[in-house]
């Protein structure tokens, strides 16, 4: 019964305040909002900053601006991402994340933290598909300090090594987690389908990538992407120029180029091979439908009208997709567009739609007729207005301050893009009409030479694959588990396993003897528990009614209601929140775990288990322990640690539980009789180092009897 805690984690909701508005002024009567006068959208600013060149390669902005006592700095580095070795992928992420969370040598994190909050200015660092970046806010008081500290981080970042296991932390998570939402998955498999899995644009971040990457790795993702000769440096608001020119070359002027070459990057594919991609998901009522390819650059003169025809056929509540094949047809959840714009690199096209299973290949055949027609039939005029409207309105007021128009000056350069592209691209959305968006849909969407994308539950699919008449390709998106650290030690000796089967079966016998464990067919557990997660506390009560080994019913109580899961030796449930639903086979195997970690299986008939001892103790607030590894196929890196007296108290292993990936530990204590054997009546649990849970048991009945029913699937 020690894992009961870790089925609940993923059925956790947080908790929505709903604030209330209050009440509206009552309108003059007189008042008609049809005889509005709409006044016409202002062009986007020109702001004229002073631009230089520092003698190291540093392109400068400067805008002057004393409306507030503040100044706001941004730097961008002409690199990418996609310059991460296939083995290390996700090294840039991690190195931007840890240049701001790690400091450096002579301002740490921390102390950055700290400072940074009681001056109210902020530093951050990140390395994204397109470039480098850095930015820094301050009072125009405390500029000068922050302004230095911001140098600092861009240029002598620390990456000290508990920091950057932290943010591995994060981004196990995030790997973790990959498949929970709909939408980021559809354009994760777009991308790789497009690109091809192995592309730069398709390599995925795994757990193996994370693990191969180190500090000195770090270092030379740093130095390669934040080079002076590649950076564009705009600094805006309440400051005199010849004193900020000062601070920058105080800071900055000593930099000097490595005079590395740029790494250079494969040109992906122009075409793609038309097929049908197939995801399998079965934890889902629902799919998810992509038609995609190719997209294009920015720069390309059809930009503009690519946005608005995205924006007509997909864009929002007016758009042909959303009226077609949810308002009309009742089939989606959500249906949107991409025009597959990118900066550097090519973007894809991307139009989505999600419906339940059992009307895939219906809304699977809407959306490609009408990708189709947007290709062969020109948008109406109305459609046209509506989405040329609603996309020049969103676009221009993003840029109503010079602040925000300067940046994106600085970005441009740093792209290869004219300075004035802004001003451009408004113009070009002006202009766009019904056959100049038709021209630019038959330039970049080709329906004879696409690919389809379906993620769902197939056995639920309303038509098999095949009668899309379409090439079927099955894809893979199980999550790659992380390595197993327990196989680095290499093969036990027989001494190392003769000591591991001692030390469980002194624990065994100190908890009342393995044939009083073993003796017990049922178990009935209550349990109270305060759960940590995210920042949040949540007192929990949890039930257990288990049939020894694979029957069992788990619920937790919580405030938002009653969550349970069950499973009855073939088949799994969930039920809660108003749902019912099946536990997908891929899901099944956590209540094989669930006995296997069991203290019924340990202590009960821990004799055909492998045990093997390890030469040296592991200490913990001053208390030795000894210390066993279990090999098991199903579960990794299972450790058992044993206090000075020989009871077991504290087991380890990689989580299983999606939601909270990394090393749980569980803490043992507070052994009670119970008949014939003794139950640790208090469990506390840490991930990676984390306090997660704190549980407390208030009933423990062993052999009671237990209706079949209870296991079985509940009515909705």
């Amino acid at each position: 019964m020690n894992r009961t805690h870790v089925r609940f984690a993923a059925l956790l909701a947080a908790l929505v305040a709903m604030s209330a508005c209050p009440a509206h002024a009552a309108l003059d009567p007189k008042f008609d909002p049809t005889k509005l006068t709409i006044p016409k959208l202002h062009p986007i600013p020109t702001v004229k900053p002073e631009r230089y060149v520092m003698p190291n390669g540093i392109v400068v902005f400067l805008l002057e601006d004393h409306s507030l006592p503040v100044v706001n700095g941004f730097a961008y580095s002409r690199a990418s991402s996609l310059w991460d070795p296939k083995d290390k992928t996700g090294l840039s992420s991690i190195t931007g994340t840890v240049m701001r969370s790690g400091g450096t040598k002579a301002h740490g994190g921390d102390w950055l933290d700290d400072r940074l909050a009681a001056i109210g200015a902020s530093i951050d660092a990140s390395i994204g598909v397109d470039l480098g970046y850095g930015g820094f806010f301050s009072l125009t008081e405390n500029a000068p300090e922050v302004l230095g500290l911001f140098a600092d981080v861009l240029r002598r970042p620390e990456f000290p090594t508990d920091k950057i296991e932290l943010a591995k932390v994060a981004a196990r998570r995030g790997i973790a987690s990959r498949n929970d939402e709909m939408i980021p998955l559809l354009e994760r498999v777009a991308r790789q389908a497009v690109f091809g899995t192995d592309s730069p644009e398709g390599r995925l971040v795994e757990y193996a990538t994370l693990d191969a990457i180190q500090r000195d790795d770090l270092v030379h993702c740093h130095a390669q992407v934040f080079q002076p000769n590649r950076m564009f440096v705009a600094v805006y608001g309440d400051f005199k120029s010849s004193e900020m020119k000062k601070l920058l070359a105080a800071n900055f002027a000593d930099w000097k180029a490595s005079g590395a070459p740029e790494p250079k990057l494969p040109e992906p594919a122009t075409r793609v091979t038309p097929r049908l991609v197939f995801a399998p998901k079965d934890d889902v009522t629902q799919s998810g439908i992509v038609v995609t390819e190719r997209g294009f650059r920015q720069i390309d003169p059809d930009y503009p009208n690519m946005d608005v025809m995205s924006q007509a056929l997909g864009g929002g509540f007016q758009s042909r997709l959303f009226n077609i094949i949810r308002t009309q047809r009742g089939l989606a959840y959500a249906a949107g567009c991409n025009s597959g714009a990118g900066l550097r690199r090519p973007g894809v096209f991307f139009a989505y739609s999600l419906t339940k299973s059992e009307s895939t290949f219906v809304a699977f055949d809407l959306l490609r007729a009408e990708v189709a027609r947007a290709t062969r039939e020109p948008f109406s005029e109305d459609e046209t207005r509506i989405a040329r409207d609603s996309q020049l309105n969103s676009f221009v007021f993003n840029f109503e301050e010079p602040s925000q128009v300067l940046s994106r000056v600085a970005y441009y350069e740093m792209a290869g893009y004219p300075a004035d592209f802004l001003q451009r691209y408004q113009k070009g959305l002006e202009a766009v009409t019904p056959a100049t968006m038709l021209a630019a849909t038959k330039n970049h969407i080709h329906p004879d030479a696409e690919v389809a994308i379906v993620v769902g539950k197939e056995k639920d699919f309303d038509r098999p694959l095949e009668s899309a008449g379409l090439p079927v390709e099955r894809v893979d998106i199980t999550i790659p588990p992380p390595a197993s650290k327990s196989t680095a030690a290499g093969p036990a000796t027989p001494a190392q396993l003769a000591a591991g089967k001692a030390l469980l079966r002194k624990a065994a016998d100190l908890a009342g003897g393995a044939p009083a464990w073993a003796a017990f067919k049922t178990v009935n557990l209550e349990q109270d528990a305060n759960v940590s997660m995210q920042g949040q506390s949540l007192q929990l009560g949890i039930s257990v009614s288990w049939r020894l080994p694979d029957r069992m019913v788990i619920t937790q109580k919580t405030p938002m209601g009653d969550v349970s899961q069950g499973f009855d030796g073939t088949n799994g449930w969930m039920k809660g929140f108003g749902q019912l639903q099946d536990v997908p086979a891929s899901g099944l195997s956590q209540f094989k775990r669930q006995y296997e970690t069991s203290f019924f299986r340990l202590f009960g008939h821990g004799d055909d288990l492998e045990v093997r001892a390890l030469d040296q103790p592991r200490v913990i607030d001053g208390v030795s322990y000894r210390v066993a590894t279990v090999k098991s196929d199903l579960v990794r890196d299972w450790t058992l640690l044993f206090a000075p007296d020989g009871t077991l108290a504290r087991a380890e292993h990689q989580s299983d539980n999606a939601q909270m990936p990394g090393v749980e530990v569980e803490i043992y204590s507070d052994w009670r009789a119970v008949g014939a054997i003794k139950y640790p009546f208090a469990q506390k649990v840490e991930i990676d180092g984390k306090p997660f849970m704190d549980g407390k048991t208030s009933s423990l009945k062993l052999d009671s009897p237990i209706d079949d029913a209870v296991f079985k699937k509940p009515a909705q």
